[in-house]
């Protein structure tokens, strides 16, 4: 086992070489099929390198070009995470960004005392990034407690997405009708992003335009990229860091694809986090209202503790509660990043009590 390190490290070496790499480039994505410790640690090692989604049979992995040639080279059991031909197709059923807001503001315009519509800046191919915000009395800024949403930080993972639209749809709607969204919308400023990489979502990548991996782009506390700065991020990153600078969340959940899942910080290290008697109250509590979630077979009663899980440096979640003092959560809503989409409905439903009931949360 030493003589193969030794020779997967010195390939690795010629692929650094070969390559222009920086940290949180995903243009190459492949699952590893292994659960081979030293392969994993190898990998892990490379902070050009991103692992994710960590399960018995192996895990996903991103990085630069050259990433296929290194694992074809050391004979590293993988397979391309493109969009295959049947997931392509469930794609092309997807509204596409321009169709979303479009969408957005169709609902806005007919419930403009109770929601509103903006954009905190733009993506790198100059799309809006558009929140919208549910509330009574709506343009006004008062001492209710100030809760968000964000989906879509990577733009493979887009069932958190539809998920977010059919929720401002379901507020909006019932607000008047439905106590309890009327109680929400009376009592809390709700603030939600149905997708943070727009750019990504149309091209159904991981990355941004630029192909970097938002969820790796915030300033991160336990590294060495730890001033909550601006400087050198990407435009969608920098727009949600400006964004919360004006705002007061007190509560937020994140939402991804690829599990099915609800994960609590910390992301980035294995230190014990300080409210987590609290934060896994809240974990269980959305795991337990959403039925496919709670019966997980892979994670106990539906939630991980992040690190534990896998390490996530520069993550958003981590972010937003050190440097912002917003209680977040992480939320894997699908195992399958593009299910057909007559599914996504399934998935609101299963996920509404959960949604409804972790806003309610920020009521003190």
């Amino acid at each position: 086992m030493k003589k193969t390190l030794t020779a997967l490290t010195v390939s690795f070496m010629a692929f650094l070489c070969l390559s222009t790499l920086q940290a949180k480039i995903v243009e190459e994505s492949f699952y590893i099929q292994s659960s081979d410790q030293h392969i994993f640690e190898l990998l892990k090692s490379r902070p050009e390198l991103t692992i994710d989604h960590i399960e018995k049979g192996g895990f996903e992995l991103y990085g630069p070009k050259g990433l296929k040639e290194f694992l074809v080279t050391n004979n590293i059991p993988h397979f391309s995470m493109k969009i295959a031909a049947g997931a392509q197709k469930a794609k092309g059923q997807y509204p596409t960004p321009e169709e979303i807001e479009k969408e957005l503001k169709g609902v806005v315009s007919k419930y403009p005392e109770i929601a509103r519509m903006f954009s905190i800046g733009k993506s790198v191919k100059n799309r809006d990034l558009w929140v919208i915000k549910l509330s009574s009395n709506v343009n006004v800024n008062d001492e209710r407690p100030e809760f968000k949403y964000i989906a879509n930080m990577h733009g493979d993972e887009i069932v958190g997405r539809e998920m977010m639209v059919r929720l401002v749809k379901d507020l909006a709607m019932n607000y008047g009708k439905d106590p309890q969204i009327t109680n929400l919308l009376d009592r809390v400023q709700i603030y939600i992003m149905p997708s943070m990489n727009p750019d990504g979502a149309a091209a159904s990548t991981r990355g941004n335009a630029k192909y970097v991996d938002l969820n790796r782009d915030f300033p991160d506390f336990s590294t060495s990229d730890n001033k909550d700065t601006t400087e050198g991020r990407q435009p969608e990153t920098k727009a949600v860091m400006d964004w919360q600078k004006t705002r007061n969340f007190v509560l937020s959940a994140n939402f991804h694809g690829g599990a099915e899942v609800v994960n609590y910080p910390w992301d980035t290290k294995a230190d014990k986090f300080p409210q987590e008697a609290f934060i896994k109250e809240l974990c269980l509590e959305y795991a337990g209202l959403t039925p496919y979630i709670s019966t997980s077979t892979a994670f106990q009663n539906g939630i991980t503790n992040g690190y534990a899980w896998y390490e996530v440096n520069g993550g958003m979640q981590d972010w937003s509660i050190y440097y912002r003092k917003d209680m977040q959560i992480t939320i894997e809503v699908s195992n399958n990043k593009w299910p057909e989409y007559s599914r996504v409905d399934y998935y609101y439903q299963q996920n509404k009590a959960a949604l409804l009931r972790f806003i309610e949360r920020a009521i003190p």
